[in-house]
């Protein structure tokens, strides 16, 4: 049997990858090389936009509303079927290496069977000192695994240090790109040292913005669902298949991915979700993809979106809008002139979309918020409490 290794980085950017971005190719030029003994997902969403409901779901293959948990910090966990079960029932040992600094979405993600665990670093104020570097991660895998003698599924996240190398300043003066530049060393050495004879999948939870349609970073604004953190990357290095899976994949399909011997280029899903919150938090919004339009409902504000990504992969239209006239061109060519305008010829086709989006989205969760539920995010949005404490102290 061959060895198994998830090497996932967290809240990388697509568009950092020079697989999926040309430009960025001086970053990453052990991913690009690596891509190409490999099947690179172009078109791979994200089931949540935080790491711990990303996990939970990447390693039973279920969506987060049906794990039963109403707000941030619970764990339950009613599928003891998972990714590592598989492993572990066809004779695997399965192995989790994760710095200490991730222990509070460990606890969340709470879908590891029996793995064994191996803490790296320790508990400090100072992350880089109490962190093991992407690099010497990998390498303290490497020295343990050298006295394992069966085969092995491991989940190796390269999370915990902050400050880059001085080595890879040089490259670009974006901390963050000098960050994906000591991340792409990790995982070349990784690839060099466990590549024979194995698997490898290489991806990220979730991805990260930088303020596109005014966000920023991922999971901290429940309503955060930009094109950047919702599409991820995802590469896999298995059975030398080779190419490019331009189908919608959801994240939900990576277990299956990993478990089936099915040729990775046939994978597509017709459509994919990803959320936000769990069920009793007020700010949840909904992503829906199908096809290449994307729909995003926002629960507490009954309000939504849906851009097209073949033609706006930015998201700058936005077709629910009142704010442009929705025009097509008559049978010789003429239009309205009623600036602004965004002129299409499937307008019935999109306002149908929507709202098939929007019957999908408001039965996605059940039961529905509550009255008391109302009334507590509207005054955590009015920031009623802060301002009575000001009013108070003053």
């Amino acid at each position: 049997m061959k060895n198994k290794f998830l090497i996932t980085i967290d809240g990388i950017r697509k568009d950092r990858i020079g697989i999926y971005n040309n430009q960025n190719s001086p970053l990453t030029k052990n991913l690009n090389e690596i891509a190409r003994k490999s099947v690179v997902f172009d078109d791979m969403f994200a089931s949540a936009t935080s790491t711990g409901m990303c996990f939970s779901s990447i390693f039973t293959g279920k969506m987060q509303k049906d794990f039963g948990r109403k707000k941030y910090g619970d764990n339950v966990n009613p599928f003891h079927e998972n990714i590592f079960n598989d492993h572990e029932k066809i004779g695997y040992k399965t192995i989790v290496c994760l710095n200490e600094r991730f222990r509070i979405h460990h606890r969340l993600i709470n879908a590891f069977s029996d793995a064994e665990h191996l803490w790296t670093g320790f508990k400090d104020k100072n992350k880089n000192l109490g962190s093991l570097r992407p690099l010497e991660q990998v390498e303290y895998l490497s020295n343990y695994l050298k006295n394992v003698d069966k085969p092995v599924f491991v989940w190796l996240h390269l999370w915990g240090f902050s400050a880059p190398k001085e080595k890879f300043l040089g490259l670009t003066n974006f901390d963050y790109d000098q960050r994906v530049a000591e991340l792409d060393e990790a995982i070349g050495y990784a690839f060099e040292k466990f590549s024979k004879n194995s698997e490898m999948y290489f991806f990220a939870d979730h991805g990260y913005a930088f303020f596109e349609n005014n966000n920023w970073a991922y999971g901290s604004n429940g309503e955060n669902l930009s094109n950047s953190v919702c599409s991820v990357p995802f590469i896999a290095y298995k059975n030398g298949e080779t190419g490019t899976n331009k189908n919608l994949v959801s994240q939900l399909r990576i277990r299956e991915i990993i478990n089936s011997e099915k040729g990775l280029l046939d994978f597509a899903d017709e459509i994919a979700f990803c959320e936000t919150r769990y069920i009793n938090q007020g700010d949840r919004s909904l992503s829906i993809r199908i096809g290449d339009f994307k729909y995003n409902y926002y629960y507490f504000t009954n309000t939504s979106e849906l851009y097209d990504l073949k033609s706006d992969p930015y998201e700058n239209v936005n077709y629910v809008s009142k704010a442009f006239h929705k025009i097509s061109r008559d049978i010789e060519g003429s239009h309205e002139k009623r600036p602004p305008y965004i002129i299409r010829n499937d307008w019935k086709e999109i306002l149908n979309k929507i709202q098939i989006c929007q019957e999908i989205a408001k039965d996605f969760y059940k039961p529905k918020y509550s009255l008391l539920m109302m009334i507590k995010e509207t005054l955590r949005r009015k920031k009623v409490i802060y301002k009575l404490y000001k009013l108070i102290r003053s």
